[in-house]
């Protein structure tokens, strides 16, 4: 009974000692771990127990320090940005895109236009008073010496005459060219208007030969004529626009 007890125990050392061998060899097979003894073993290594934070911080979700690098796919800012911070970059009232001269520092041309524009356009105004007399007297109380016997379209006329050679003094100052004698004359028809039926100034001629000194080349010439015409005021209000002819100097101009 002893014997048999005996040779029990030794074989029970024989197979733990052939089964640890055995794993050895394994062991060795992958690449020189020793996991016989860990295995057989009544506990695990420590370095295998991790600890138990370290397990349970693996659930969290650990932001990273935003930054505004792009991705490479689809080009867009990182999700970690917050969200206050994108309401922040909300769109501003834009300058015009085309670029814009200046002058003075900090103003730009388009105020300087404006301002310009904000100036009042210089006013002229004129009155005629029909006294109980007869006399026509003009805004400052003078004696218009107008013959009772003047239609209102002589008169129309007579101010058309005037006021073109008005305008072409102005003009010729500028230039430097002094007006000497001048004489005029002018025709109009009063019909029926094609238009609407109503009788009004159809054709209107205006001539006008005044002496120049001294005379401007040709094409100044043409220039200063036609600035005196365009600036009449009383021929641009017409309807039917007044046609002129010039004699500067003894000879017509066309």
């Amino acid at each position: 009974m002893a014997n048999g007890r005996r040779r029990a125990v030794t074989a029970g050392w024989q197979l733990r000692a052939g089964s640890s061998r055995g794993l050895r060899g394994l062991g060795c097979g992958l690449g020189g771990v020793e996991l016989g003894h860990e295995l057989l073993g009544p506990g695990l290594d420590a370095r295998l127990d991790l600890p138990p934070e370290i397990l349970a911080r693996d659930g969290k979700l650990v932001p990273r320090t935003p930054r505004l690098d792009l991705h490479q796919g689809h080009r867009r800012i990182p999700a970690a940005v917050k969200a206050h911070i994108a309401l922040g970059l909300r769109q501003r009232t834009q300058s015009p895109h085309v670029p814009q001269r200046t002058t003075r520092p900090g103003r730009c041309l388009a105020s300087e236009t404006m301002q310009a524009v904000a100036v009042r356009t210089k006013q002229l105004r004129y009155a005629v008073d029909l006294t109980t007399g007869g006399e026509l007297t003009d805004e400052n109380g003078v004696v218009l010496d107008v013959p009772t016997e003047w239609s209102p379209e002589h008169l129309l006329l007579a101010g058309l005459i005037r006021c073109s050679l008005k305008s072409l003094r102005y003009h010729a100052d500028r230039m430097s060219v002094a007006v000497g004698s001048v004489s005029a004359n002018s025709r109009t028809l009063v019909t029926k208007r094609e238009t609407d039926g109503r009788y009004a100034l159809v054709e209107t001629e205006v001539e006008l030969a005044v002496a120049l000194d001294p005379e401007p080349e040709p094409d100044a010439l043409s220039k200063l004529l036609e600035l005196a015409e365009r600036d009449c005021f009383v021929g641009s209000s017409l309807t039917a626009k007044p046609s002129y002819r010039w004699i500067v100097n003894g000879r017509a101009v066309a």
